[in-house]
């Protein structure tokens, strides 16, 4: 299965672009954008010797972990202040909780987040939302200095032929 990364890009940039000052939009107008994202899918596998590693991909199957990492690039000359990182989770995957990344908030919708593990109500009773049911990871970075870059990630497990995002 080919993974197409344009509806990630976009996806990536909506939401750090939504949220950055409108200061520092207004200075770098006549610059390249001002927050510059970055996103590649990693293959994680073990090798015989036991070690964990992980492989640029852009092809994957059924049952393979991947990792989605998005590097966001702070391209202006100030700091941008309470950058809110986005990593869609594509539906075909789900979500591992042994990768749950340090101060992100989860999504079942990609609108509405809640610290993890997310959690619903059935009946009378409080559960755990199914890690399936995560479409989404965010954070807010306090602060991202000038010219630096962030990267946020997150591991999934391809659960179908045909991922779609």
């Amino acid at each position: 299965m080919v993974l197409s990364k344009q509806f990630m890009k976009t996806a990536l940039m909506s939401s750090a672009l939504i949220l950055l000052a409108p200061s520092v939009l207004a200075n770098t107008q006549a610059a390249k954008e001002p927050v510059s994202v970055n996103l590649n899918t990693y293959l994680i596998a073990q090798n015989a010797e036991g070690k964990i590693t992980e492989q640029v991909t852009s092809e994957v199957k059924p049952g393979q972990v991947v990792e989605y990492r998005a590097v966001y690039t702070n391209n202006t000359a100030g700091t941008i202040k309470n950058l809110v990182a986005t990593l869609p989770i594509p539906a075909e995957t789900q979500f591992l909780a042994k990768s749950a990344p340090t101060k992100a908030q989860a999504s079942t919708d990609g609108v509405n987040f809640a610290p993890m593990p997310l959690k619903k109500k059935v009946g009378d009773q409080v559960v755990n939302v199914p890690l399936a049911d995560y479409r989404a990871l965010r954070w807010t970075i306090a602060e991202l200095p000038a010219g630096k870059s962030i990267a946020v990630s997150a591991q999934t497990r391809i659960n179908s032929t045909a991922v779609s995002n």
